[in-house]
């Protein structure tokens, strides 16, 4: 049986343990956030669609989803027939490095992966999302640690720099690492942009090119500080 893009994203066994974590990390923060009936959620760069996907299915108030990119949907059409038997589900281009085209406070939830790196202007895409979240709305965020194992062996080969290509694809074309942050620095900016109750998760401790993990949420500092992932949640 022919699997979408979704499906074996989700059950390709060689998923990276960092993904995993990021993925049931992301999956936990929606059970507890609390939205309300029919709540709508506005995706980020939506991509494959694989985040949207798993928060129709455990954001449960959230019914319909507005999904952005900087290019025509990218999410494949059996994927988008799938994300629709779940709930509403529609497609917006946004223009790069500009304001949302939505009104303010019209939103209840706003979730992004590994996309603020990707940003050159980091202030104002947070400041937009604050824009339109409704009072007590939700935003969940995902980003690459700056101070993970592999960047620390490069800042010491003196290789550290940025921006840098990470890969491309045919309908996106090249991914640029703009900047990367760490936890404080991702804190303090959400803070100034005007969030509160911040959160943070520190995703994947190991040795991510041979997928061994140490801790798949590390307590200890030495964890946390060269985590590979950091999650955020924060309230408007």
């Amino acid at each position: 049986m022919h699997l979408n893009s979704i499906a074996s994203r989700l059950t390709n066994p060689k998923t990276s343990k960092v993904e995993i974590a990021q993925r049931d990390c992301f999956c936990a923060w929606l059970k507890k956030v609390e939205l309300p009936a029919k709540a709508v959620a506005l995706s980020v760069s939506t991509g494959d669609g694989v985040w949207d996907y798993l928060t129709f299915l455990n954001g449960k108030a959230v019914s319909r989803i507005i999904a952005t990119d900087i290019v025509e949907a990218p999410t494949k059409s059996e994927d988008i027939q799938l994300l629709r038997t779940y709930g509403e589900w529609e497609f917006v281009k946004v223009m790069p490095e500009s304001g949302l085209p939505f009104p303010a406070e019209s939103l209840d939830l706003i979730f992004h992966q590994d996309v603020v790196e990707h940003v050159s202007q980091p202030y104002l895409f947070l400041s937009e999302q604050y824009r339109v979240l409704k009072k007590n709305g939700a935003l969940i965020v995902g980003t690459p640690n700056l101070f993970r194992p592999a960047n620390i062996v490069k800042l010491l080969l003196g290789r550290l720099n940025f921006p840098v290509k990470i890969w491309s694809n045919h309908e996106i074309g090249d991914y640029i690492h703009v900047q990367e942050f760490y936890a404080q620095q991702m804190v303090l900016m959400l803070k100034e942009v005007g969030f509160r109750n911040i959160e943070v998760e520190y995703c994947f401790f190991g040795i991510h090119p041979l997928n061994i993990t140490l801790s798949k949420y590390p307590k200890s500092a030495i964890g946390r500080q060269l985590c590979h992932f950091l999650m955020f949640r924060c309230l408007k």
